[in-house]
């Protein structure tokens, strides 16, 4: 079966039997130019796989929108509330900096997710930890 989740390369340590379970989760969207995706303090639903093009991340210092970093294909949106149970909250804007490709894993997939598939949540963070290391290393972050 091939899934929406295989031609990402952030996932490929996943077996193709996890890819096929965690696409089950999983949803499409578009976000066109200049689209906000979401903004500075709303409430986390949903955590991002890029598939094509980029996010802009924009944080609100002092009233202005200033811009942070930006996320390019392959890459991963908003994960960091997978792993805290104590901030909910967007601490930035993310605007598509061109059209762009997602895969969504919404807040309610997710929970299901961590409770039937707890070693994919597992692996998809360690994926991300590692990423994270390596951005940092290269003083990306």
């Amino acid at each position: 079966m091939t899934s929406m989740l295989d031609s990402l390369d952030i996932l490929k340590l996943l077996s193709q039997q996890e890819r096929d379970n965690l696409a089950v989760f999983c949803q499409d969207r578009i976000i066109q130019k200049w689209e906000t995706l979401f903004s500075e303090w709303d409430e986390w639903n949903a955590m991002y796989f890029l598939k094509t093009w980029k996010i802009d991340i924009f944080k609100n210092i002092n009233w202005e929108q200033v811009k942070l970093w930006q996320v390019v294909a392959e890459e991963v949106l908003w994960e960091m509330a997978l792993f805290s149970d104590t901030n909910n909250k967007r601490m930035a804007t993310a605007i598509a900096g061109e059209n762009s490709y997602l895969v969504v894993i919404l807040d309610f997939s997710m929970n299901e997710l961590k409770s039937k598939q707890p070693h994919v949540i597992e692996k998809i963070k360690q994926i991300i930890e590692y990423r994270n290391s390596q951005n940092t290393k290269y003083n990306i972050v």
